[in-house]
C-alpha cells in the first residue's frame, strides 16, 4: 500500500498517478471542512440561478472581509477562515512571515487565485529534470482539472498542454487592456514584455454544459464551485476501490525499514493513529512537510532555508474609464498576464497579473478618501486596475526554518538585498510601457507582502543531481530516505514568478507516475 499526506493540489496530483499505474492508495489527511451552517448556505445559493439570489442570502459570503492601507485581506472562503484552521498542534512561531499551512479538505486550493501557467523551460536551468520531463504530466493534469485559456502572444514561452481549452469572457477593463496591448505588440516584444489573456483553473460554459455565471463573487467562493478545488478531484478518486480517504489525521514523522515506512501519526482527537506503508509521498505543503521531513531525520534545531516569490500589488490608472463596470457581469479573477523579462530587473521574468473591477475597490477607496470616497469611486472606478505581481525567488526574500526538539517549528525571513532594486526597475519599466498600457502605474501606491503572503513557497528539500542531506533526488527522496517521496513544492529547486500550482501537480504527477511504471 501506498500511502499518500494530504489532500491538496500536489497530493491529488500524486494519488491519481499512483491509481492510474495500479497502486493501491491511501491518503491521510486534517480534512477540516467548511462548517455545516455555511455549507448548507453554498448549496441553497447553488440550487438557485444567480439572478434569484438576494442581498441577504450572499451577506454571508462577505463577513469578516475588509480591505485596509495595507492591501487585499487574507482571502477567506465563504466568509470562514477554516482553510487556515488550526487543529491545536503543532506550534507555529512566525517572526516577519506571512506564510500559513492548511490542514484543511483540498488545502489552500479552497482560496487560491486559480491562475496556472507552465513553468518556462529557461527557467529551470539546472534542475535535474527540464519542462520536457513535467510535458505529458503537465497535460495529465489538466485533464482532470477545469481549464480556460486561450492561444495567444503566451503561447511560445507557455504552451498550452492541452488541445481545447475553455474560454472564459474578459470584462470590459480587460477587453479593451488587451486591445491596446495588442496595438503595441511589436513595441513591448522588443522590450521584452509578452501578454495574453489570463489562463484559470475555472470552468467555462460550453456546448450546453454549466460554468461561469460571471456573478462577481470570485473574491469571497464560487457558489457553484466552478473555480478548481482539488477536494473535487478527491471526490473523484473517492469512486476508485484502490483508494481510500482518511481524515482527522496528523502525520507527525516517519520510520523507514528495510519493508516499508511506518508513519507516526495521530487523530485531532489526540489518540495514536500509526499506518504501516510500502511507499510514502508527502504532500502537507512547505510548513508541514518541513516539520516532518525534520522530525523523521532528528534534524533539530538545523535551519533549512523555503524560497518564496515576492508578493506585491500595484494599481495601475488607465487613461479612459470604462462605463458602467460596476453593473456588468464579470468574473474578479485575473483577466490578463503580463511577463516582463528586462535585464534591470535581473537575470529571471517578473510575472504580473492585471486585475480588473471588483466590488472591493469602491470599499478601498471610502478608506482612503473618507468623505470624499464618493467622488473617488466616481473618477476611479471603471479606471482603475490591480496588479497582482510576483518576483523569482532568486530576487525575493526567503524564509528560514528551525524546527525545536519540543514541536516548535519557527519561521524567520531570510533577507533578499536584490529585491528592492528588483521591485524599482519593474516599476521603471511600466512606467516606460504606459503609452503601450494606456496607464500609468502609481508606484507610489506600490505594496509588498512579507515573505509567505502569497503563498508561493518552496524549495526546502530541492532537487538536486546528486543530493546531499536535507536535499533531495529527482523524485522528490530526501537524502537518508528510500521509500519516501516529497512531492509538493519543498522540492523545487528554485521559484519562477510564474504561477507555481500547476507545475507542483505536474511534478508531483511525475513522481508518482515514475514509481509505478
Amino acid at each position: 500500500m501506498f500511502v499518500v499526506v494530504g489532500s491538496g493540489p500536489a497530493g491529488v496530483a500524486c494519488a491519481h498517478a499512483l491509481l492510474q499505474g495500479g497502486a493501491t492508495v491511501t491518503m491521510l489527511d486534517a480534512g477540516i471542512e467548511l462548517d455545516p451552517d455555511r455549507r448548507n448556505r453554498v448549496m441553497h445559493l447553488r440550487a438557485k440561478s444567480a439572478s434569484q439570489w438576494k442581498p441577504d442570502e450572499l451577506a454571508f459570503l462577505r463577513k469578516g472581509v475588509e480591505v485596509s492601507g495595507a492591501g487585499i485581506p487574507l482571502k477567506l472562503a465563504y466568509g470562514s477562515s477554516f482553510p487556515y484552521g488550526d487543529p491545536g498542534w503543532p506550534p507555529i512561531a512566525q517572526d516577519g512571515v506571512d506564510g500559513k499551512p492548511s490542514f484543511a479538505r483540498g488545502g489552500l486550493s479552497n482560496v487560491w487565485g486559480a491562475s496556472v501557467l507552465p513553468f518556462r523551460a529557461e527557467e529551470m536551468e539546472g534542475w535535474p529534470i527540464g519542462r520536457e520531463d513535467l510535458a505529458p504530466h503537465y497535460r495529465a493534469v489538466l485533464g482532470f482539472m477545469p481549464f480556460a485559456a486561450r492561444s495567444d502572444g503566451l503561447a511560445g514561452s507557455f504552451p498550452l498542454f492541452h488541445d481545447h481549452p475553455g474560454r472564459l469572457e474578459n470584462s470590459r477593463q480587460g477587453t479593451a487592456l488587451l486591445a491596446d496591448l495588442e496595438r503595441s505588440r511589436s513595441t513591448l516584444r522588443s522590450h521584452g514584455v509578452e501578454f495574453g489573456a489570463s489562463r484559470l483553473a475555472v470552468r467555462a460554459a460550453s456546448k450546453g454544459g454549466p460554468g461561469c455565471v460571471y456573478c462577481g463573487l470570485c473574491m469571497y467562493g464560487c457558489p457553484y464551485d466552478y473555480i478548481y478545488n482539488s477536494a473535487r478531484t478527491l471526490d473523484a478518486l473517492r469512486e476508485n476501490p484502490r483508494f481510500t480517504y482518511r481524515s482527522g489525521v496528523l502525520v507527525e514523522s516517519l520510520e523507514e525499514g528495510d519493508h516499508g515506512v511506518q508513519l507516526v501519526a495521530r487523530e485531532l482527537s489526540g489518540a495514536p493513529a500509526g499506518v504501516r506503508a510500502d511507499r510514502v509521498f508527502i504532500a502537507c505543503g512547505v510548513f508541514s512537510t518541513a516539520r516532518i521531513v525534520l522530525s523523521s531525520l532528528d534534524a533539530y534545531e538545523q535551519t533549512v532555508k523555503a524560497t518564496d516569490n515576492c508578493y506585491f500589488l500595484l494599481p495601475l490608472l488607465r487613461y479612459r474609464k470604462q462605463r458602467h463596470v460596476a453593473r456588468e457581469p464579470l468574473h474578479t479573477l485575473a483577466q490578463v498576464f503580463l511577463e516582463v523579462n528586462d535585464p534591470a530587473v535581473g537575470p529571471h521574468v517578473a510575472h504580473l497579473q492585471v486585475y480588473s473591477f471588483n466590488e472591493l475597490y469602491r470599499r478601498q477607496f471610502q478608506n482612503m478618501f473618507g468623505p470624499l470616497g464618493g467622488v473617488a469611486d466616481r473618477l476611479l472606478t471603471g479606471r482603475t486596475l490591480i496588479v497582482q505581481g510576483y518576483l523569482h525567488s532568486e530576487l525575493s526574500p526567503g524564509i528560514e526554518l528551525t524546527l525545536h526538539r519540543e514541536g516548535r517549528l519557527e519561521l524567520a525571513v531570510s533577507p533578499n538585498d536584490r529585491t528592492r532594486h528588483a521591485l524599482t526597475a519593474l516599476k521603471r519599466r511600466l512606467w516606460l510601457e504606459r503609452s503601450s498600457l494606456r496607464a500609468w502605474p502609481l508606484s507610489q501606491a506600490l505594496r509588498v507582502g512579507r515573505p509567505g503572503r502569497g503563498f508561493h513557497t518552496g524549495g526546502t528539500f530541492p532537487m538536486r543531481a546528486q543530493p546531499r542531506r536535507l536535499e533531495s533526488d529527482a523524485l522528490g527522496t530526501p537524502h537518508g530516505f528510500t521509500r519516501v517521496h516529497v512531492v509538493d513544492s519543498s522540492v523545487l529547486p528554485t521559484l519562477p514568478a510564474t504561477t507555481i500550482t500547476l507545475s507542483v501537480m505536474a511534478n508531483a504527477h511525475r513522481i508518482g507516475a515514475a514509481v509505478v511504471e
